[in-house]
């Protein structure tokens, strides 16, 4: 029975093929209104990504050497959750662990899905404010990170050129930025009716 799908579609049975530690990959055999469909799709445990901001004009990012490429690209970081973890809790492991910061103040930007054609995944978006270094990168051995501050300005430069490849990081920026640009907006909005209330 598929929930919210066409009346005339039914899922006859679903089938796992393949499952290892990063994917389970299942086969859905569909009743398409009378003719039989094979449907593939593939699960993968879903992840956070964080864009911590070092200052009003900084981000805290993160070079990072990519075997499939096998190139270093500018990223934010990110890293998937972990069996009973929430994504949050999973954001804050993987920034301490790339970077050896915290961030004080982590807001939610929402998620979203790379691929729901084929992929049960989804990305979870924070944004962190009042970084402090605590501690060394705490890096597994598949992990070669450098960690940079960026400008904003470089960094929307960047994404505008498609110097960043990492769809993770390219929504978790966009996203971000914006939210930054209207929290900063706001901050000055605040800061100026105080000083014309000065001022009477």
């Amino acid at each position: 029975m598929l929930k919210n799908g066409p009346l005339e579609w039914e899922l006859i049975e679903t089938k796992k093929i393949h499952q290892n530690d990063m994917i389970t990959l299942y086969e859905d055999v569909l009743n398409l209104d009378g003719e039989e469909k094979i449907y593939t799709r593939c699960k993968r445990n879903d992840y956070s990504t964080i864009v911590p901001f070092i200052s009003d004009t900084e981000v805290l990012v993160i070079k990072s050497y990519r075997h499939l490429v096998d190139s270093t690209h500018i990223e934010v970081p990110s890293g998937y959750i972990n069996d009973k973890e929430d994504p949050k809790s999973a954001v804050k492991r993987e920034l301490l662990e790339e970077t050896g910061f915290v961030a004080k103040k982590i807001y939610s930007l929402g998620k979203y899905t790379l691929d729901y054609s084929m992929f049960e995944q989804y990305g979870h978006v924070f944004v962190g404010y009042q970084l402090e270094k605590i501690k060394k990168q705490d890096l597994e051995k598949m992990e070669k990170i450098e960690v940079k501050i960026m400008s904003i300005d470089n960094l929307k430069r960047f994404l505008e050129q498609g110097k960043i490849l990492n769809a993770a990081s390219i929504i978790a920026l966009y996203r971000a930025l914006n939210f930054h640009q209207k929290k900063v907006d706001k901050e000055k909005f605040k800061k100026s009716n105080h000083l014309i209330n000065q001022w009477h």
